[in-house]
């Protein structure tokens, strides 16, 4: 995840040069849905296990729809499957904008907003994923399986010692979440409730320019800054001392490198990420594998169904309908239509998820779907570094609580578990469970 700031007011006022005109919606045929009640973009999700109204209607008129947003700008929305993977690996398309102060925008947050560095926003997404690479790399995500397991079978026996009912958003997934990927970066136990804090906050919208978010994620910049400070005078077993000893060693003449000043904020962009993916996608995929009779005893029966159940998870459950902001950084023809330079291009990878041309029947939980080329954790230079991270912590959980929770079940109906549609990602805002006391051991 990226921040930026500001309104965007100046790529929406007139039907040239910007793909609005005749020629764009010739191509976005599903540019007449503005009319046809679609709404602004992003779409509500009124019901946690259903996608939002109008994206099967969208993927079928296919081409891109020119819809507008939240924020009175207007959109390139990206809904088929096949579409969303081309344009997420043309160069064309990125995350920095020209003018960031007149870019359009999707919502009235800086999270997720357009980046300032236009000049050398590729060079520095080069230089950032060469970074990281490493540190997310499989041999160092597999070196963590212990702790990861240790982490989860502590918070889940302080649920059974306390005894059902259970709410598992606050009292499972969020602290899980914030452990692992704490523990990762480096950063200490008592500035960690801290975090957790900032992160509702900056993840709320709407928020008018972004203002909010910009000075709480400087805020938190400058403590992972003294962190880092801390680490090259004490190194310890963690990414802020690998980062900073880089930066500060012979690896910092090296061409690619991250700079000391850039590190705080790839830093909390990092702890952001890592911490959402898992706190919003591990309850919302358990209400899919429990609202689900036959998937609920598949997986009670064989608990080494999870890494299929991860995969189903993850193209079906999607935390405020995983909306990806973008750029066209240059003018570009696309399914006979024409994204012009400055465009804002927003990705829909629920609605690509759910693309009945790659998915049969792909409003269904199936734990043998094979093969699952879901786009959850987006596609090319788009593609999330933290991906094994993920499903990795994803495993952990649906593996654990099944062979030990095998009546394990929700507490209220599904349609009762509400949806958080005041946030970037999404997410529930409670999950509450039930289970038998005899199979809590």
């Amino acid at each position: 995840m990226s921040a930026g700031s500001a309104t965007g007011t100046g790529s929406d006022s007139s039907d040239t040069g910007t793909g609005t005109g005749a020629t764009g919606r010739k191509a976005a045929r599903g540019a007449g849905k503005d009319a046809a009640g679609t709404g602004a973009l992003p779409f509500a999700c009124p019901a946690a296990l259903a996608e939002p109204p109008g994206l099967a209607a969208l993927r079928e008129l296919g081409g891109l729809a020119r819809l507008p947003t939240a924020t009175g700008d207007r959109a390139w929305l990206v809904t088929r499957h096949a579409d969303v993977r081309a344009l997420c690996g043309d160069p064309r398309i990125g995350k920095s904008h020209p003018d960031p102060a007149r870019a359009p925008r999707l919502w009235d947050a800086a999270l997720l907003g357009p980046e300032t560095n236009h000049a050398t926003a590729v060079a520095d997404h080069r230089r950032w994923r060469s970074t990281l690479t490493e540190a997310f790399g499989a041999r160092r995500v597999e070196q963590l399986r212990p702790r990861l397991q240790a982490s989860f079978d502590a918070l889940l026996g302080a649920l059974l010692d306390t005894g059902p009912p259970a709410e598992l958003c606050a009292d499972l997934a969020r602290p899980f979440a914030l452990g692992v990927i704490c523990d990762l970066i480096g950063i200490p136990a008592e500035r960690r409730d801290a975090f957790a804090a900032w992160s509702d906050r900056v993840r709320r919208v709407p928020d008018p320019g972004g203002t909010a978010d910009a000075a709480e994620r400087r805020g938190l910049d400058r403590i992972i800054g003294e962190l880092l400070d801390q680490r090259r005078r004490t190194p310890a077993d963690d990414l802020l001392s690998e980062l900073a000893t880089r930066a500060d060693g012979p690896d910092s003449a090296r061409p690619g490198a991250l700079r000391p000043d850039e590190l705080p904020h790839t830093l909390s962009g990092l702890l952001l990420a890592g911490y959402e993916t898992v706190a919003t996608r591990l309850p919302y995929g358990l209400l899919y594998l429990l609202a689900d009779p036959a998937a609920r005893t598949a997986l009670a029966a064989d608990p080494g169904l999870a890494p299929a159940a991860v995969e189903e998870v993850m193209r079906l459950a999607v935390p405020g309908g995983s909306w990806m902001p973008r750029y066209a950084r240059a003018d570009l023809e696309y399914g006979g239509g024409r994204i012009a330079a400055g465009d804002l291009v927003v990705f829909s990878f629920q609605s690509a998820n759910r693309d009945e041309r790659v998915f049969p029947a792909p409003d269904t939980l199936d734990l043998g779907r094979t093969p699952n080329p879901h786009l959850a954790f987006g596609h090319g230079k788009f593609f999330c570094l933290g991906a094994g991270l993920a499903r990795l912590e994803l495993r952990i959980a649906y593996e654990t609580l099944f062979r030990r929770l095998p009546n394990l079940r929700l507490g209220c109906a599904p349609e009762e578990v509400r949806v958080d549609g005041v946030s970037v990602t999404g997410g529930l805002h409670t999950l509450p469970v039930n289970w038998g006391r005899s199979n809590d051991r």
